[in-house]
């Protein structure tokens, strides 16, 4: 298994939205919140993904097809 943690960064159109639960539904993958602040206008979430490198890729970019930005955390580096 793989870790990866990233910051996910909601546009206020998509804070409603629930976008992870969707991954965790459609993703092999575990999703742990390590911290969040929501408002009505954005959301800024640490997240972390945890395993195979191909499904974990799969759901980043899921994410990203939603309209939320993806930034990886402490130096790592995902593929598009």
């Amino acid at each position: 298994m793989n870790l990866v943690r990233l910051q996910l960064i909601y546009p206020e159109e998509k804070v409603k939205e629930p976008i992870l639960c969707m991954v965790c539904k459609n993703f092999d993958v575990s999703v742990n919140i390590r911290t969040a602040k929501v408002t009505k206008d954005t959301g800024m979430l640490t997240v972390e993904l945890d395993g195979e490198a191909e499904e974990i890729e799969r759901a980043i970019k899921f994410i990203q097809e939603q309209g939320v930005m993806v930034e990886p955390l402490e130096g790592q580096i995902f593929s598009e």
